[in-house]
């Protein structure tokens, strides 16, 4: 299923404000991360998106933040078989 996201807001989104925290995850990678702002959010998922749409010279998903992506454990389990 590409280009699928889940969104986990988190307590501290302030819709009204245009605050939004938690998690987003790549269904197809199953890479996750954790941010803290709209714009981490949407840098992630368009990065994630020209991932799979074959553009190229863009920044690695692993640099959108300080915080890395990280593997779920599902995709840990996958590995290790």
């Amino acid at each position: 299923m590409r280009g699928a996201f889940v969104v986990q807001l988190g307590p501290d989104s302030n819709p009204a404000e245009g605050r939004f925290e938690g998690w987003v995850e790549e269904v197809d990678s199953c890479i996750e991360l954790r941010f803290r702002s709209t714009e981490e959010l949407l840098k992630f998922m368009g990065l994630r998106l020209d991932l799979v749409t074959g553009s190229r010279g863009k920044t690695p998903a692993c640099e959108v933040s300080g915080n890395p992506p990280r593997k779920t454990p599902a995709q840990k389990a996958k590995k290790s078989k």
